[in-house]
């Protein structure tokens, strides 16, 4: 059978051209184009990110999904992505109706698995699949007699043993093409530490055990890889792709000791016996007690950066999350990762339903004593439809037309506090004005900049050139080059880095 598999628009409802780096492709769509082969069927995809030329996204991605379906002539086409990835779902779905009304379309990703017959009545696909994939896609594949006959929601299936899955595809979608002419747009976290980056990103474990209020994925059990099979696949996709920074995707890397220890050795080994020459980043659970040595060998087997899942500083709402950390473990984690020379990130995440003003001043009284030189983000909080906050807000009177909380989700930043709207409105502003200045960071003139002479598409929209900035970190003293998009050299301007040898966050002024 035919498959076209067409991975979500990044920031479709927001932007266009938003430039994707391979290192925010959603992961899922490669994991079933190498299911779907492995079962034998033809596999092809449409990436729509990173095209230009067209008035908006909409015209764009009619014009490029009409003309793959006639290339192509698919025999099912498969859709998914995150609540937030809505509107693209809806005008993908209303294109290829119009194009073909008979080729059955499967949609899948956390925006079903959340909220499953709601998003199936509004969207209405001819099939819809809850939680993991790689199974129901391949089935409905080899059984096309009931794809013709039926529509269905498939509900949550079998759990998957992940070590026996094929390494995700990712060929379909233009691998080379993203790491080669978009590694630049991916994020300063994931780049800093290379002048020319190339990230690559891969999945050592699915699912969570925890039960956040405010998160989406513990809709299923952790399932770890074996760190075998995970070595496997770091040798078979560097020698494809040669990437210099590798990105763990999964959120609870290395709560486990052991295992922490059993992949950096497996990763040393390979950068002996293979000549791997990459940097890499995870993020945990502050709940993984990593003691000095672990993180030493992680920084000796070429960790630059790890984040905690933090999300409040007050123990109010830490309980209001059911988030089972204390802030004495972040603020041991900070203190070993500087003594290790790992760059630490979190996010503080505001207006829990527990906030308060005197809750938010806590966050931000530890975010300025013990955050300035760490990668401690500051964000709101967004109820999304699977969470325990979102039913909350729906007891209390909102998103109840759920059709139009789709068509608006993202545009504004409800209050779900008891804190006055005004206060809150402004209170946002400040966290929004804190994580765009960057004024509490340590900053260090530019040294040296040099423009870097590249024919980059993106560069076309966004402006600017790209510039080699030399600078000295203010904190250890060394001098390290980075790449960055300029819009104007002859005016002052600043970028917000970290040091590439202690990994602490740094301001370059020019």
């Amino acid at each position: 059978m035919r498959i076209l598999l067409i991975p979500p628009t990044f920031r479709y409802a927001v932007e266009y051209p938003a430039f994707l780096s391979l290192s925010d492709f959603p992961t899922g769509f490669a994991y079933l184009a190498s299911s779907l082969k492995q079962a034998g069927h033809e596999v092809f995809g449409l990436n729509p990110n990173n095209i230009v030329g067209y008035v908006n996204a909409k015209a764009m991605i009619t014009d490029v999904i009409t003309k793959k379906i006639k290339e192509v002539q698919p025999e099912l086409i498969g859709l998914g992505g995150l609540c937030t990835d809505y509107a693209f779902l809806k005008d993908a779905i209303e294109v290829i109706r119009k194009i073909d009304s008979k080729i059955p379309i499967v949609l899948g990703g956390q925006i079903v698995t959340n909220d499953a017959e709601d998003v199936f009545k509004i969207l209405q696909p001819d099939f819809a699949i809850k939680g993991e994939a790689e199974k129901e896609i391949v089935y409905l594949a080899n059984q096309p007699e009931i794809m013709k006959n039926t529509t269905a929601l498939i509900g949550t299936p079998e759990p998957i043993d992940i070590d026996s899955l094929p390494f995700p595809d990712y060929e379909p979608f233009g691998v080379k093409d993203m790491m080669d002419n978009y590694s630049m747009a991916t994020r300063l976290l994931y780049r800093y530490s290379r002048v020319n980056p190339r990230p690559f990103g891969i999945v050592t474990a699915r699912g969570c055990p925890f039960a956040c209020t405010f998160c989406i994925d513990h809709h299923r059990g952790y399932k770890e890889r074996s760190i075998d099979r995970i070595m496997e696949e770091i040798k078979v996709t560097y020698e494809k792709y040669h990437y210099n920074i590798l990105i763990i995707l999964d959120e609870l890397f290395a709560v486990n000791k052991e295992r922490m220890k059993a992949f950096c050795e497996g990763i040393l080994k390979g950068k002996k016996e293979y000549a791997w020459d990459f940097d890499w980043t995870f993020q945990t659970h502050a709940s993984a007690r990593f003691d000095i040595e672990s993180l030493k060998l992680a920084k000796e087997a070429g960790c630059f950066f790890f984040s905690y899942g933090l999300e409040s500083a007050s123990p109010i709402v830490l309980e209001s999350m059911r988030k089972k950390l204390k802030v004495s473990q972040v603020i041991e984690a900070i203190k070993l990762a500087e003594e290790a020379k790992l760059g630490f990130g979190a996010n503080l995440i505001f207006g829990d339903i527990a906030e308060t003003a005197d809750t938010f001043a806590e966050s931000i009284s530890f975010w300025l004593e013990h955050c300035k030189s760490t990668f401690v983000f500051l964000s709101n909080l967004m109820p999304y439809p699977g969470s325990t906050v979102f039913e909350v807000c729906r007891q209390k009177g909102m998103f109840r037309d759920k059709k139009e909380y789709y068509e608006k989700i993202d545009q504004s930043h409800p209050n779900m506090t008891i804190i006055p709207d005004r206060t809150f409105g402004g209170l946002m502003s400040l966290i929004q004005f804190l994580e765009k200045s960057w004024l509490f960071t340590k900053t260090t003139p530019i040294l040296k900049c040099e423009e870097v002479k590249e024919d980059a598409l993106l560069l076309t929209y966004q402006g600017g050139n790209y510039y080699r900035v030399t600078a000295k970190c203010p904190y250890c003293g060394e001098e390290t080059i980075y790449k960055e998009r300029v819009i104007d050299v002859k005016q002052p301007f600043w970028l917000g880095t970290g040091c590439t040898k202690c990994n602490r966050k740094i301001k370059v002024e020019g």
